[in-house]
């Protein structure tokens, strides 16, 4: 019974770090954009990473002891890219949701990781909520970057 509440957990620090990086770099996004209904899509998309790491972070407690509120590097270093691509190109908009939409890639590969480890039963359906989440984000940044291909 005891073997219950002391299962590991394995993988959010790295899952809620992904998804703080997210929220900055759709944050620093949403500034640079000139485009309001372009800023508000960015808006649904921070919300739905904050919603998605609050239902994670009980779980980052269990995994580190305390809230994880670091950063992923990969995400951070495609900010910087980004920041640089985006200075230098012609459309801005196209260069950040470019982006955007690789980060949500590595957000979805970072749940599937941990999803493919055994895990508490209330971790993996957190996990399997989270999944959806950030899938269906994932399709409407593809589906966003697709309609502003020239």
């Amino acid at each position: 019974m005891a073997n219950l509440h002391t299962q590991e957990v394995k993988h959010v620090t790295d899952i809620v770090q992904v998804l703080n990086s997210g929220i900055d770099f759709y944050t620093d996004a949403k500034e640079k954009v000139d485009d309001k209904r372009l800023a508000q899509f960015f808006d649904r998309m921070i919300n739905a990473r904050r919603m998605v790491k609050e239902r994670l972070q009980p779980f980052a407690v269990q995994e580190e002891g305390k809230r994880e509120e670091g950063s992923a590097f990969t995400v951070e270093a495609r900010k910087v890219y980004t920041k640089v691509m985006g200075a230098m190109s012609s459309d801005k908009e196209a260069t950040y949701i470019a982006q955007l939409e690789e980060v949500e890639d590595k957000t979805l590969e970072e749940i599937r990781i941990a999803l493919k480890e055994k895990q508490p039963p209330q971790y993996e359906s957190a996990l399997l909520q989270s999944l959806a989440t950030m899938q269906e984000c994932h399709d409407e940044m593809r589906a966003l970057k697709k309609a502003t291909k020239h």
